[in-house]
């Protein structure tokens, strides 16, 4: 009899067992599902970053390539200089009406921007995506791209920027 007794006091014991290893293994697995979505986001910022790098040195090289009017020997104002807020079209990167160095330049520079659209994702509302600015007291062009990466938590600005000195 007392064999019996014992039975039934192990009845819904596998029941419970079964039911916390599905909940340790479902833990594990949302665990793992995380892990791959943080990864995958940190592979397209680490794209992002690296297309801003790419893009922000290609202009600088044409910039090298068409230095008459990068830096102008006589003081003024660069070719190359842009706030971000000029919208170029497809024409004008397709543009074959090249008779002046300053041309070439409009030309590199809606390439350029049309590069950067098709390959960065915007920043933030309100940001610039690419801006070329002179800095007077070094004598340089600073290229600065910007865009949309991954934020580390709720409180941080996801806006990812890349800047380039250019010095002829």
């Amino acid at each position: 009899m007392a064999h019996i007794t014992t039975l039934r006091a192990e009845r819904g014991v596998s029941l419970i067992e079964v039911m916390v290893a599905v909940l340790v293994f479902s833990v594990g697995l949302l665990g793992i599902a995380m892990l791959q979505m943080r990864g995958a986001q940190f592979t397209k910022d680490s794209s992002s970053r690296t297309a801003a790098i790419v893009l922000a040195r290609s202009l600088a090289e044409s910039m090298r390539a068409n230095a008459s009017v990068a830096i102008p020997a006589d003081g003024s104002a660069s070719a190359y200089l842009y706030d971000g807020s000029k919208t170029y079209s497809k024409d004008d990167c397709a543009t074959t009406n090249l008779t002046t160095p300053a041309d070439v330049a409009k030309r590199d520079l809606a390439c350029w921007q049309l590069a950067l659209a098709a390959n960065l994702p915007p920043p933030p509302t309100g940001g610039k995506v690419a801006t070329v600015t002179k800095d007077a007291s070094l004598g340089t062009l600073v290229i600065r791209v910007s865009w949309t990466g991954v934020a580390d938590n709720a409180d941080a600005s996801a806006s990812q920027s890349y800047s380039f000195t250019y010095l002829q």
